[in-house]
């Protein structure tokens, strides 16, 4: 079974406007696979948010689903 790095980033462009990015390690460069669609309220919802999504990514590969990228 094949695994892949995939880092959980919040970040905070505008204050108070927080964004979950999941990020996938390709060489030497960091890509985004998936993203928040909007903002959050607090950094917390974010990283709550971006945990979600990951358990989302991690339970499709594991049903043999197909893996969404965004």
């Amino acid at each position: 079974m094949e695994t892949e790095a995939i880092a959980l980033i919040v970040d905070e462009p505008i204050a108070g406007h927080f964004y979950w990015v999941l990020q996938k390690q390709d060489g030497n460069d960091c890509r985004p696979i998936d993203a928040a669609e909007g903002p959050m309220p607090t950094y917390g919802a974010a990283m709550m948010a971006g945990i979600a999504a990951l358990q989302r990514r991690n339970d499709a590969r594991g049903s043999g689903g197909a893996r969404t990228v965004h």
